[in-house]
């Protein structure tokens, strides 16, 4: 299902350029909302929302949060899908770019991703900076209401899989 209101069909500034965009979905789907990230990716996938860009990247990244530096390489662009408890209410989205996790941080102490279990977004975001990589980041965050052993969302989250959907074309679109 196609936003039309974003133009996303008859987006010629994205769609099939060199400007590569990697969108990734961070997450454990065995632990309740903690998947979130993986199962909007598989979703889009399924859904086949980018087939037709051929610049575009759909990467399930588990809960690996180390591998993103790697990733990130030779990408313009990169849009992070997690769990985040950025002191939200359940179920609401943010999206933020990189480098306001500082702010964030700031606002709320208890501002974390879930799913990066081996680096939080912090260290990631300080190791970019050091290796002084280029990609503009953007991170699409949803508030969990249970993380803990299932291998389900919970119904909240599961039901706002299209609104993360749209937020993540909204910054596909939007991008240069």
């Amino acid at each position: 299902m196609i936003d039309k209101d974003l133009n996303f069909n008859n987006d010629k500034t994205t769609k099939n350029r060199g400007y590569k965009i990697k969108i990734i979905g961070f997450g454990n789907i065995l632990m309740g909302d903690d998947g979130i990230g993986v199962r909007v990716i598989n979703e889009i996938k399924k859904q086949e929302i980018f087939k037709d860009y051929e610049n575009i990247e759909l990467i399930d990244g588990g809960t690996s949060g180390i591998d993103l530096i790697f990733t990130l390489q030779d990408t313009e662009k990169a849009i992070i899908i997690d769990a985040v408890n950025a002191g939200q209410a359940i179920g609401e989205i943010v999206v933020f770019k990189i480098d306001e996790i500082k702010e964030l941080f700031k606002k709320n102490r208890s501002f974390k991703s879930f799913s990066l279990h081996d680096i939080d977004l912090k260290e990631i975001f300080e190791l970019i900076k050091t290796l002084n990589i280029d990609t503009e980041i953007k991170i699409v965050g949803i508030s969990p209401k249970k993380v803990g052993y299932s291998d389900k969302l919970s119904i909240e989250i599961e039901s706002k899989i299209p609104a993360i959907i749209s937020e993540v074309k909204k910054e596909v679109v939007g991008s240069k």
